[in-house]
């Protein structure tokens, strides 16, 4: 029970110290999931000693995911070997590896943990109320002009909601998967109204008088946030992930409610037409259009991560060594940073620091859970692992499309949150549903 509870106070802690990206947050963070993973695998071996079994039985969605996580620990094996060829970035690289290592090895907690359909529900509530905490201070921050991050001033990205993060993009990507989390939950409480008027009119007082009320209330305070974020691919990358995971949700659940239908129109109407016209989309639909006038080198560092790759296509140039290589590459007509620091592309800075071999393997894992995260949608009949099938394949969805201009999975916070959802989707296909 102490796991259970210290595992929740690390989902809503994770961005709180500026996204976990400190020298100081992101070792805490993984010497956590280490500890609280040994105490869960003693904890099993201990019951099923007690029951008196012969070989060591695997919870279900944890013996599904052996192979995704074998997948993560061969690329940490791998990113050792690295080490070992490539002497100068040995220091970067080893912490990648911890990193790494304390990632996967929330994978398995997660799973061990959330093995009930109540526990699965808390921690779904713990991560809503962590994405609305960011969110609301963050409006606050920018609707009342303090412009404070953690315990310090901001410099950057003043009159932008940050949250507790450094960077705007970084909150609106933990909040692009925390919103899929939520509207997840949110289709899994999907109301079937039937019966006479009066016995309809009751059901709607129930809903109404329902935590699936104060739910909705809560997304659409992070609507609001990642408005105020004045995020472009923030917000493109939401609207396209909802509109995505919507079309299939139609297309593959079976015996949906009409409910179903309405709340997912309903979430895009409301969000764009009134929460937005509050609250300034179209200044972020200003920054879309300048988006060509604007000289940010975006495109010209990802030509040069690419051509740095093509160097040591299978090698790669070590985990974690990206920032302090990509000075031998750089070319003339990036201007505009003194100082780069990790690629606005995470598909290019695995590719280039992993090789092709360590970038397939994460790109399998991925892709696995996302299928895994379609099929729950398809094959399940419980409307709480359909609304997680949902869930994962709307967040996967929405850090793949913002992956392509930014580097979340870099930030501690973001990285965790989506290896969740990861879990998440091999809970939704593979938990049993008593």
């Amino acid at each position: 029970m102490k796991s259970w509870k210290a595992y929740q106070v690390l989902l809503f802690v994770l961005p709180l110290p500026f996204g976990s990206a400190r020298d100081w947050a992101w070792p805490l963070a993984c010497a956590a999931a280490f500890v609280l993973l040994a105490i869960e695998l003693q904890r099993l071996v201990n019951k099923q000693q007690q029951q008196q079994l012969t070989t060591l039985t695997w919870p279900e969605p944890l013996r599904r995911g052996l192979p995704i996580i074998g997948l993560l620990l061969a690329v940490q094996c791998w990113a050792l070997l690295q080490s070992l060829l490539i002497s100068d970035s040995q220091h970067d690289i080893l912490h990648h590896v911890l990193l790494g290592l304390g990632l996967t090895a929330f994978i398995p907690l997660t799973l061990l943990l959330l093995n009930s359909r109540e526990r699965l529900k808390r921690a779904l509530w713990v991560i809503v109320l962590a994405a609305s905490f960011q969110a609301i201070y963050g409006a606050i921050m920018v609707l009342s002009g303090l412009e404070w991050g953690f315990f310090i001033e901001k410099e950057h990205y003043r009159e932008k909601a940050t949250g507790t993060f450094i960077n705007r993009n970084h909150l609106a990507g933990y909040l692009e998967m925390a919103l899929a989390l939520g509207i997840g939950f949110l289709l899994a409480q999907s109301q079937r109204y039937h019966g006479s008027l009066r016995q309809r009119l009751r059901q709607l007082i129930d809903t109404l008088l329902s935590p699936k009320v104060l739910l909705r209330l809560l997304l659409a305070v992070m609507v609001i946030a990642l408005v105020l974020s004045r995020s472009r691919m923030g917000n493109s990358a939401f609207f396209a992930s909802l509109m995505i995971a919507g079309g299939l949700a139609l297309l593959l659940m079976k015996n949906k409610s009409r409910s179903t239908t309405i709340l997912l129109s309903s979430l895009l109407v409301i969000d764009i037409a009134i929460v937005g016209t509050f609250f300034g989309v179209e200044k972020v639909a200003e920054r879309l259009q300048n988006t060509a006038s604007e000289k940010e080198n975006r495109d010209e560092m990802s030509r040069d991560t690419f051509v740095m790759w093509q160097q040591q296509p299978l090698l790669g140039i070590g985990a974690g060594s990206f920032e302090y290589t990509y000075s031998q590459y750089r070319s003339a007509d990036v201007t505009t940073r003194k100082h780069v620091g990790p690629a606005h592309n995470d598909y290019l800075q695995f590719l280039a620091e992993y090789g092709l071999g360590g970038f397939m393997a994460l790109l399998i894992a991925t892709g696995w859970c996302f299928w895994w995260g379609l099929e729950a949608m398809r094959q399940r009949r419980s409307d709480l692992y359909k609304g997680m099938g949902f869930a994962s394949t709307m967040g996967i969805t929405a850090i793949a499309i913002h992956s392509t201009v930014d580097f979340n999975l870099q930030i501690p916070a973001n990285a965790f949150m989506f290896v969740f959802l990861l879990s998440i989707a091999l809970l939704a296909r593979w938990a049993p549903n008593r």
